[in-house]
Formats: C-alpha cells, structure tokens, sequence
C-alpha cells in the first residue's frame, strides 16, 4: 500500500480567528496567518526574513474546535491543500490563494501543551494496587504543562 501524503504548512495566527456559519449551518473558520521564512547564510547561521501572510480555512466540527482553541499568535501546524479563489477588491476581480486545513494543531516543537489521554483497556482492567504502582514507576506518561490541547479531537485520532 502506498503511502499517503498531503500538503502541511507551519507559521503562526496573525489575526483573530473568525467563526461564521453558512446558510446550511456549516461551520467556517477564517483567520489570517503568518509564515516565517529565513535564509541561510554561508557561515552556516540563518538570517530572519519578513513574514509572508496568507488566508486559512476550515470547515465543519474542526472548524468549530479550532475556534475554541485558537488566538491570535499561536503557532500551528496545518495539513490540507491550497486553492485559489476569486474576489472583488475596490471594484477589480482578484485571484487569491487560501490554505484549506483539514487538521490544525498547535505546534508541539514551539508550544507547550497538556495532552490527556485515556487509560488504556490493559490500565482499565488492572487491579487498583497495579495501577497505582505504575503511575508511581512513571510508566503512565502526562506532561504537566500550560496550553490543554485535546489532539485526539483536532487530529481525529
């Protein structure tokens, strides 16, 4: 079987995002976004370029989790696809392009997150005793820190 990629970007939310709904009641995230780039030099150090800034989309349930869980100047992860659309602006009709996110999570190489998880069928049915002594041996992993990012949910897990 073969493997199955897709496109993904990386970069930050520059605006506040935007959650409307179609006449259907489909749920639509907008916002903003940020892209940082950087060259490398000769001496083998990177230079910081601007910014570039593109439109970000989703649709349905994600949409609606990623409202909940986004601001303004989180850094993300997104995997989906680009495509282009057409607008008036001050009267002139204008191709733009726009990344449609299909899984947006918050970048877990720059951001510090909670992840819950739920107990595994083996931890269920163990005896109280055995669970505990586990917890204790630092078998059961959970990272204590800021951001609560429910992954399974945003990533469909």
């Amino acid at each position: 079987m073969a493997l199955k990629t897709s496109q993904s970007i990386n970069g930050f939310i520059a605006s506040d995002p935007r959650l409307t709904f179609n006449d259907d009641g489909q749920a639509r995230l907008y916002a903003r976004i940020g892209i940082n780039h950087y060259r490398r030099e000769e001496d083998g150090s990177f230079t910081e370029l601007e910014p570039s800034f593109h439109d970000l989309i989703q649709f349905g349930k994600g949409a609606e989790l990623s409202a909940e869980r986004f601001r303004k100047g989180d850094n993300f992860l997104a995997q989906g696809y680009v495509r282009d659309y057409t607008r008036v602006v001050d009267g002139q009709e204008r191709t733009d392009e726009q990344f449609v996110t299909k899984r947006l999570a918050h970048d877990p190489n720059i951001t510090t997150y909670h992840v819950e998880r739920r107990a595994r069928s083996s931890e269920r049915d163990a005896p109280a005793a055995e669970r505990d002594s586990a917890s204790r041996n630092g078998t059961r992993e959970l990272a204590s820190q800021s951001v609560v990012a429910a992954a399974s949910d945003v990533l469909g897990f």
